[in-house]
């Protein structure tokens, strides 16, 4: 899948998966996870292998267990905003 910056950025800063941002954290914390996601998302067929590659990256880098149906949810909005 090929990943649009912005919209990516948008899309996990919106989900605010770790609550940082709610938190007061700035809008560029998650900016290494996303580039890792944008970079591993070529090898990713569908929304699930997205939402797979989403947990993994979050549970590698910041050590969280987020659940997989909400990674799942956010690669389904991530997709459908790229088509748009």
């Amino acid at each position: 899948m090929e990943m649009d910056d912005v919209i990516l950025t948008k899309a996990i800063n919106s989900w605010d998966p770790v609550g940082l941002l709610a938190g007061g954290a700035p809008d560029d914390e998650y900016r290494p996870e996303i580039l890792e996601i944008r970079l591993e998302a070529s090898a990713c067929k569908t929304e699930a292998d997205l939402a797979m590659m989403i947990y993994k990256v979050f549970s590698n880098k910041m050590d969280v267990k987020l659940n997989h149906l909400t990674c799942l949810k956010q690669a389904f909005i991530i997709t459908e905003q790229m088509k748009r």
